[in-house]
């Protein structure tokens, strides 16, 4: 058998048996920050993973564990500085983070990482996770613990295109997806290791799917950190 590939056995995504044991947090200082970017900031959806997240593990407002932002509508829509405002957002020290999720990242979500890692020393001491992104793969692949996508391992999966072929409504497990996620960072205590361990990490957290290294199509060679859903 392939070693690049995980057996693991797929689940049934549909949020109402997703819901089953809620998770809630303890009150704490520490937030997860959870940003819906694209494919996943429509009104409905964002709702959606919201309540979801808010059964689960309680929001911010109420002091549970979630702090919610979404792509464009909580950033500058004047002038293109997404770049400096997730920046400012990680830096602010109105808040302690203990991981952050992006769904649907946009484009150079990876620089406002890079420039976070870099205030930290490349020290970040909190994992950071890209779900389904939209952003270049190489820079997300440096700026994050891990990242994941959704079956694009025959095309370039941050290619024009993808925007298009993958709507929310098709990747049927992100509910289930985020909320594993969200569930076996918040037990972390730091960011997660970059190198072949993750593959341990990646097992348990997914451990109801099928997932795969990501292979860069030009060079062939699977990805230590970026992963493939099934």
């Amino acid at each position: 058998m392939d070693s690049d590939y995980f057996e693991l056995t797929a689940n049934d995504s549909d949020i109402g048996k997703i819901i089953s044991k809620p998770e809630k947090c303890k009150i704490t200082n520490k937030k997860i920050l959870v940003l819906f970017g694209y494919n996943f900031n429509s009104p409905e959806t964002v709702k959606n993973l919201t309540d979801l997240l808010e059964k689960n593990f309680g929001l911010e407002s109420d002091g549970g564990l979630i702090y919610t932002l979404t792509y464009p509508n909580d950033f500058k829509h004047n002038s293109n500085n997404y770049v400096n405002d997730l920046y400012s957002i990680l830096q602010s020290n109105d808040r302690e983070l203990s991981a952050v999720v992006i769904l649907g990242a946009p484009e150079k979500t990876h620089l406002a990482l890079a420039r976070n890692q870099d205030k930290w020393n490349n020290q970040v001491p909190y994992p950071v996770a890209a779900l389904f992104p939209q952003d270049e793969g190489l820079g997300l692949e440096s700026t994050c613990d891990f990242v994941l996508d959704k079956g694009q391992t025959e095309h370039d999966a941050f290619s024009e295109n993808s925007k298009e072929e993958f709507e929310p409504e098709t990747i049927q497990e992100a509910p289930q997806i985020l909320l594993s996620t969200v569930s076996y960072l918040s037990k972390m205590k730091s960011s997660l290791p970059r190198d072949s361990t993750i593959q341990q990490h990646a097992k348990q957290m997914f451990k109801d799917f099928i997932i795969s290294y990501y292979v860069d199509t030009e060079t062939g060679l699977p990805s230590v950190n970026h992963f493939v859903l099934k």
